[in-house]
């Protein structure tokens, strides 16, 4: 249970710096926390259904530079 909490935080400040935000409302930190979080489980989540081998960290640039890439990712994850 405790490196799962550790690897998810590591995950967290890895592809977003989230040690590094300095917003200091409680409730904005915790709404961008639980936001970064849903990125990161529809992300896991395409690439499970996708078989897909790029990283964490290629989708998201992926999604940078191709904004459409973020409707298949989107489209996979059934809320």
């Amino acid at each position: 249970m405790e490196w799962t909490v550790e690897t998810m935080h590591w995950f967290l400040d890895v592809h977003f710096g989230e040690d590094y935000c300095r917003i200091q409302d409680e409730n904005v930190q915790q709404n961008l926390n639980m936001i970064r979080k849903i990125v990161i489980n529809n992300i896991k989540t395409y690439k499970a259904d996708n078989n897909v081998k790029t990283p964490i960290s290629g989708i998201m640039f992926e999604c940078l530079l191709e904004p459409s890439k973020l409707l298949d990712i989107l489209a996979v994850c059934k809320y």
